[in-house]
């Protein structure tokens, strides 16, 4: 028998049969949206506030990426509405699984990063790759990150947008070749047009 070791490298470990399989479990995953079983779109947002810090003055959305194939939401009937003095605020924490295992690493479910690349061009065609030094929350005060749940067009169209913080994980489960992240409710989602709702207020009031 083979002595107990680690592997010997990123290289050998990108190479074993459970990370093989990621991309065979994307395919079959698949199958679920093509069969109408995936009805709720979940995105990486990234945002950029005008302030000098998360949260002072206007947010402006800089990266939109989604979580492809379609991962498996809980059910939102774990989501409720609390009243209080500044209005209604939903509240509860859904669990989102089967997320690629071979398309995201940890820091992109946990916003650190951005993948893939920069917002379209407003001619509609795709910039430079991002600059993940430039825009890693870690360096950057004014950078925020949070989730986005969607129906997929099948009810309103556009659908109503909920916007989730990252509450645990995001967990690797190599054996069923998937992430697995826990999301907290938030308020202040983007409208039906993927508008920023402080940025809608106040164009309103002007």
């Amino acid at each position: 028998m083979p002595r107990p070791a680690p592997l010997p490298s990123p290289q050998a470990a990108k190479h074993t049969l459970a990370n093989r399989f990621t991309r065979l479990a994307d395919r079959v995953r698949q199958l679920n949206t093509r069969f109408g079983l995936r009805s709720r779109r979940v995105f990486l947002v990234w945002t950029k506030w005008t302030g000098a810090v998360r949260g002072e003055g206007n947010e402006k959305v800089i990266n939109v990426v989604e979580l492809l194939p379609t991962p498996k939401v809980s059910d939102l009937t774990a989501i409720s509405r609390n009243v209080m003095a500044q209005g209604t605020v939903p509240t509860g924490s859904i669990r989102v699984e089967q997320i690629s295992a071979g398309a995201f690493t940890e820091d992109q479910l946990r916003g650190l990063t951005i993948p893939g690349i920069s917002p379209m061009a407003p001619n509609g065609t795709i910039g430079a790759p991002v600059n993940p030094v430039g825009l890693n929350r870690n360096s950057n005060p004014r950078i925020d990150f949070w989730y986005e749940v969607v129906e997929d067009g099948r009810g309103d169209n556009p659908a109503f947008r909920q916007r989730y913080r990252l509450l645990n994980g995001p967990t690797r489960q190599e054996g069923r070749l998937q992430w697995v992240v826990g999301l907290e409710r938030a308020s202040e989602e983007r409208d039906r047009l993927g508008i920023p709702q402080i940025d809608l207020d106040e164009a309103l009031e002007s």
